[in-house]
């Protein structure tokens, strides 16, 4: 199981100049941003230290988190394109070609359409309509009380398909095949920043609170959950190596708090 935060190495924290996080219920509260989270993102950009959102969200979406925020980048629709700020423009980087990552999901959203009629409970995320790469399927967003049990078996006969898909907090998320928050963030890390793997399994520190985080907890040796993961934990392969008292946006104050206390 994770240790407590506080038992992170304060000599392995020295070496961390990167922070990768998930987004919603990472680093969001019950759907707002935190005041102490949008206080510890200045803080650790002022402090040198890089911050790069890796979230299922559409790419609209991170579109404004790169323009408004400040991060170094975002990862979005689970790993298939990367939004990357360069003064006042935004360059988008799709983890393939993006005329046949386009025909592909409209292929997947014919698949899941299919699917979702004999779902009447869950739908298409409002948000679909801004995505470039991937489907997402509501379960716990605007879809309340959430639609746990459905979730799972819409999920298990998705994975039957053969199909990409994953669960995170609010959504399923249909990403193409290869596609994956992981694959995503060793391309940015070595390609934009310029790092060995080696380098950045000593440098960057993942927070993340969803089963869709798995893969991103077990690449990183640092790794955090916020507390609000704890549900999970019981089915998760890879768990994060740290966890957070406090939940969602508190908990990555926390982790933010800690870190720059330690830091050079």
């Amino acid at each position: 199981m994770p240790k407590p935060l506080v038992d992170l190495p304060q000599t392995t924290l020295k070496n961390v100049r990167y922070v990768l996080t998930d987004f919603d219920d990472t680093l969001t509260l019950h759907g707002r941003l935190p005041t102490a989270t949008l206080n510890a993102l200045y803080r650790l950009e002022q402090a040198g230290v890089k911050v790069i959102p890796v979230t299922g969200g559409c790419a609209g979406w991170s579109d404004m988190m790169a323009r408004v925020l400040p991060v170094a980048g975002v990862i979005s629709e689970g790993g298939g394109v990367f939004l990357e700020p360069k003064s006042s423009v935004i360059h988008y980087h799709f983890l393939n070609a993006e005329a046949a990552m386009c025909t592909e999901q409209a292929s997947l959203l014919a698949t899941v359409q299919a699917e979702l009629v004999h779902f009447p409970t869950l739908a298409l995320a409002k948000d679909q309509a801004y995505r470039l790469t991937d489907v997402a399927i509501d379960y716990a967003q605007q879809v309340q009380p959430p639609a746990h049990q459905e979730k799972e078996a819409l999920l298990a006969l998705l994975r039957e398909k053969g199909l990409n898909a994953k669960a995170s907090s609010i959504h399923i998320n249909v990403c193409q095949s290869g596609v994956d928050k992981v694959v995503m963030a060793r391309h940015v890390l070595t390609h934009f920043f310029q790092l060995s793997m080696a380098q950045a399994h000593q440098q960057v520190i993942y927070v993340g609170d969803a089963p869709n985080d798995e893969s991103m907890f077990a690449e990183f040796p640092l790794s955090v959950g916020v507390a609000n993961i704890a549900p999970h934990l019981t089915t998760l392969k890879h768990l994060p190596a740290y966890l957070t008292d406090a939940e969602g946006g508190e908990g990555f104050a926390q982790l933010a708090d800690y870190l720059l206390c330690h830091q050079d």
